[in-house]
C-alpha cells in the first residue's frame, strides 16, 4: 500500500523505488502501461500458483470430513476441529522462523525446503495410528507448510518485474483460494467410498507431486539472502503505522469471512432450510468468486488505484453480509460469493503491499502480515462463535460488519492512504 508522504518512493504500477509525482498520486495505470510478461515471471507466476495451490488444499483439506473423522476416533466436533485448528497454528507461529532462515539460505532454497518436507507430511500424516497422533502431525504438517505462504510475496517483489507484482499477486491469492476450495470438496466423495484415512493420502500424493513440480520451477540458486540481523527489522516493522494497518486490514477481513463460513452451515442445517449436511459443503464453491477476485486485484488496481480497490473490497464484503441476513437462500448465497471475492481482493491487495512497502526486512514484513492474518482467522473465528450463541445469524453479522468497517477506517486513515 503507498502512502501519500514525503518519503514515499513507490508507483502505483511498479511498486519500485521510484518518486512518484503528484501526477501519479492522482492517476490510475492504465494497462498499456505494463511490460509484456516474461519467461520468467511466467515460470515464478507457475511456481506460486502451485505453492498457493498445494499450501490451502493441504491445509482444509480435513474440514470436510471432520464429523466422518470425530465419528470414527469417538471425539467432540470441538476435538474434531483441531485437525484444521493445528496446521493453522502451526503455520501462524512458522512464518517468521521460516523469514529468518530465508534471510541466511535465500528465498528459493528456504522454499524448497518447505515444500519438500511438506509433500512428504502430506503423504505420511494421514496414516498415523491415532488421533492425538494425527493432530500433532497436523501440527508439523503447518510448521512446513509456513514456508510458502512466509515467503511467496517477498520472492515475488525479488523476482517479478516490478510493474507485474500486482498482477503476479492476484495470481498467488487466486491459487490459495482455488486450493481452500479443493482440498475441501475433492475429498469427501472419495472418503464416502473408501474412508477418510484413504481421502487425505490420495490427495497427499497429488499435493505430494505439486510440491515437486514447484521445487522445479522455483528459480535456481541460492537467491537473495540478507546478512541483516532481523531483529531490528522486526522491531521497525512493528513501529511502521502503515505497516500495521495492513496487517489489521488482513487480519479483520479474513477474521469476518471466516466467522461467515464457520456459522452459516449452522443457520442452513436448521429451519426453515434443514439442508443436508453434504449440500451445505457446497458452499464453498463460493471461493471461486475468492478466485475471480483475487485475480482481477491487480487489473482493478491499475484502473482505480490502491485506496479505491480496498473500499470496494470492504463494500463488497459488507454488502454481502447484509444479504444474507435476507431469508431466501439465493441472497444469502449471492451474499456470500461477495463477502469471499470481497476478502480475496482485499487480501491480495493488502499483502501485495506489505512487501511493497517493506524495502528492507521484507521477509519479516510479509511474515508479520501471514502472523497477524491468521490470528485474525483463529480468534474472529472464535468470536463468531461467541455472536451465534447471543444473536444467531444477525449476531454474527453484526461482527462482520464491525470488523469491516475497521478494516475500512484503517484504509482510510490519513498515513495509510496509497496513491491513486
Amino acid at each position: 500500500m503507498h502512502w501519500i508522504h514525503r518519503s514515499c518512493r513507490f508507483t502505483v504500477e511498479g511498486m519500485s523505488a521510484t518518486h512518484f509525482t503528484e501526477r501519479d498520486t492522482r492517476e490510475p495505470v492504465a494497462s498499456r502501461d505494463l511490460p509484456r510478461e516474461s519467461n520468467r515471471d511466467r515460470r515464478l507466476s507457475a511456481a506460486l500458483w502451485c505453492a498457493g495451490l498445494a499450501t490451502f488444499a493441504l491445509m482444509y483439506a480435513p474440514q470436510g470430513l471432520l464429523a466422518q473423522i470425530g465419528h470414527d476416533a469417538s471425539v467432540s466436533a470441538a476435538q474434531a476441529s483441531l485437525l484444521v485448528s493445528a496446521a493453522t497454528l502451526g503455520l501462524a507461529l512458522s512464518v517468521l522462523p521460516w523469514a529468518r532462515f530465508s534471510d541466511r539460505v535465500g528465498r528459493p532454497t528456504a522454499m524448497r525446503y518447505a515444500a519438500a518436507s511438506a509433500g512428504l507430511l502430506a503423504v505420511a500424516v494421514p496414516w498415523l495410528p491415532t488421533f492425538e497422533a494425527l493432530v500433532a502431525g497436523r501440527f508439523v504438517q503447518g510448521v512446513a507448510l509456513g514456508g510458502l505462504p512466509a515467503l511467496a510475496m517477498t520472492l515475488l517483489h525479488e523476482i517479478a518485474a516490478p510493474a507485474r507484482t500486482a498482477v503476479l499477486a492476484g495470481s498467488y491469492v487466486a491459487a490459495t483460494s482455488l486450493g481452500g476450495l479443493s482440498g475441501r470438496l475433492l475429498v469427501v466423495p472419495v472418503a464416502d467410498h473408501l474412508g477418510w484415512h484413504p481421502a487425505l493420502a490420495i490427495l497427499g500424493v497429488g499435493l505430494a507431486i505439486l510440491m515437486a513440480v514447484l521445487i522445479v520451477l522455483l528459480p535456481a540458486g541460492r537467491g537473495r539472502r540478507s546478512s541483516v540481523p532481523s531483529g531490528g527489522r522486526l522491531a521497525v516493522h512493528l513501529r511502521d503505522v502503515r505497516l500495521l494497518a495492513l496487517f489489521g486490514i488482513g487480519a479483520l477481513l479474513v477474521g469476518g469471512m471466516v466467522a461467515v463460513f464457520n456459522y452459516l452451515p449452522f443457520r442452513l442445517e436448521t429451519a426453515p432450510y434443514h439442508l443436508a449436511p453434504t449440500v451445505v459443503s457446497l458452499i464453498f464453491l463460493a471461493y471461486l468468486a475468492g478466485t475471480a477476485g483475487s485475480r482481477a486485484a491487480g487489473w482493478l488496481v491499475g484502473r482505480l488505484g490502491h485506496r479505491t480497490v480496498l473500499v470496494l473490497a470492504c463494500a463488497f464484503m459488507a454488502g454481502g453480509t447484509v444479504l444474507s441476513l435476507d431469508g431466501s437462500l439465493i441472497l444469502i448465497l449471492l451474499g456470500l460469493a461477495a463477502v469471499t471475492a470481497g476478502l480475496f481482493v482485499g487480501h491480495a491487495v493488502a499483502s501485495g503491499m506489505v512487501g511493497a512497502h517493506a524495502t528492507t526486512g521484507r521477509a519479516q514484513a510479509t511474515a508479520l502480515y501471514n502472523v497477524s492474518y491468521y490470528a485474525g482467522s483463529s480468534l474472529f473465528g472464535w468470536v463468531g462463535g461467541i455472536a451465534w450463541a447471543s444473536g444467531q445469524w444477525g449476531g454474527v453479522a453484526v461482527l462482520v460488519l464491525v470488523l469491516t468497517m475497521l478494516a475500512l477506517v484503517l484504509a482510510l486513515l490519513p498515513k495509510a492512504n496509497p496513491p491513486r
